[in-house]
């Protein structure tokens, strides 16, 4: 996005009255009007013609560093509903475009998301799963680090689910996706990971490419069995340092697992859910926090 600043802005505004008041209003005020008529308009055509033409022509300045967001720490308590707009970005797949070619359905985001997929309620995140939808939707924030630390506090149903992501330049896939995958349940809590089907020289990945099929491999890398209380508000911690992950809930250890490329710069973190699809279910999230991980000593 290209910014005019907002003092050159006043600037330019505040030469345009000056202009505006010596054509015309001085004159009016010092001199004869019936004489002077014709002369002040033209004058006055012309430093208005000129002040505009300074104003439309004013050079375009990237944002100072004061206005741009500082992407390696920042927070959000959901408390403002224009800043969640401007900082987050919806996306799910609609199951009305379910069809042979998108079994998940059609994939959306931005404007065409639903808005009930995710929206503040009560000064907290919730997002919403529908049972008519083979997956669940998602939001994601932009962020940027290496070793990086991401908390939350979350709230599932029973049979719910909190996914939390942190993506990055995924060397594997050779695609910005996932480095970091959590899935948090009622009664476990798993570290996802994601690899290539085939190597990527084989002649199955090159079938793979030419069908346009990804050629990606999902998988369930680590699960640890802990026991999380439905409809309570428990708090999460993601420390990513390299490629180790430590993921601490309410405080305690809950799992440590070697990602595959978890120490690829970060872009964006995410949030996602699950549901049980036969109802309409709710995960919530809230005080989120991201910032750079302390350098050990």
């Amino acid at each position: 996005m290209t910014y005019i600043p907002m003092k050159h802005t006043l600037a330019v505004a505040l030469d345009l009255f000056r202009s505006f008041w010596s054509a015309v209003c001085l004159p009016f005020r010092n001199r004869p009007r019936r004489l002077l008529a014709c002369v002040n308009l033209r004058v006055a055509q012309g430093s208005l013609r000129s002040a505009l033409t300074a104003l439309l022509l004013a050079p375009l300045a990237a944002p100072s560093e004061d206005e741009k967001p500082d992407l390696t720490r920042w927070t959000d308590d959901f408390s403002d509903v224009a800043a969640f707009a401007k900082n987050w970005s919806s996306y799910g797949f609609l199951a009305s475009g379910i069809d042979a070619k998108n079994p998940l359905g059609k994939a959306v985001g931005a404007d065409q998301a639903r808005p009930e997929w995710w929206q503040i309620v009560d000064g907290a995140l919730r997002g919403q799963n529908f049972p008519e939808e083979k997956h669940g939707s998602g939001l994601s924030r932009n962020a940027a680090g290496h070793d990086v630390r991401l908390r939350c506090r979350f709230k599932l149903p029973v049979g719910g689910m909190a996914a939390i992501g942190i993506r990055g330049e995924n060397p594997i896939l050779e695609k910005v996706f996932n480095v970091v995958s959590l899935h948090i349940r009622n009664d476990s809590i798993m570290a996802a990971d994601n690899d290539v089907l085939h190597p990527k020289d084989s002649p199955e990945a090159a079938e793979l490419k030419k069908k346009g099929t990804w050629n990606r491999k999902f998988y369930y890398a680590k699960t640890e069995k802990v026991v999380i209380e439905p409809d309570v508000w428990h708090d999460l911690a993601v420390e990513v340092r390299g490629k180790e992950l430590r993921v601490l809930v309410d405080g305690k250890a809950a799992l440590i697992y070697t990602t595959l490329c978890g120490d690829a710069p970060k872009t964006s973190i995410g949030f996602g859910l699950g549901g049980n699809g036969q109802t309409v279910m709710a995960t919530w999230y809230d005080e989120v926090s991201f910032e750079p991980l302390e350098e050990k000593k």
